[in-house]
C-alpha cells in the first residue's frame, strides 16, 4: 500500500499547478486527501509531509472556497495530531 499512496501523493502534487483557479478539483483533491489521511496515519508517517505540502498549495490556491479552506484546516491539525501523537509514543518507547 506504501508504494501506491506514494505513487498517488506524488501525482496530486504533480497536479498542483495544473488545478489552480478550479474549486471543483480542490474539492476533488481535497475529498481523496481526506479518505487518505486515516491510512497514511496507519501506514506511512514518513508521507505525511507529502500530505502537508499539498494541503499548503490547496490551502494557497485563490480558488478555494471558505468551505475548503475550513476543511482543509481541519485536515491539517489531523495531520498534526497525528504526527505529535506518533513522536510522542517514539518518545515513549526510547524511554
Amino acid at each position: 500500500m506504501n508504494a501506491a499512496v506514494n505513487v498517488l501523493l506524488g501525482l496530486l502534487t504533480q497536479l498542483l499547478p495544473s488545478i489552480s483557479g478550479s474549486s471543483p478539483m480542490i474539492g476533488n483533491i481535497l475529498g481523496a486527501l481526506v479518505q487518505l489521511v486515516p491510512a497514511l496515519i496507519q501506514e506511512a508517517e514518513d508521507l505525511l509531509p507529502m500530505v502537508k505540502n499539498i494541503i499548503a498549495a490547496l490551502k494557497n490556491d485563490p480558488a478555494a472556497t471558505q468551505e475548503q479552506l475550513d476543511q482543509l484546516d481541519a485536515l491539517d491539525k489531523q495531520v498534526d495530531d497525528a504526527f505529535e501523537a506518533a513522536a510522542a509514543a517514539a518518545e515513549a518507547e526510547d524511554k
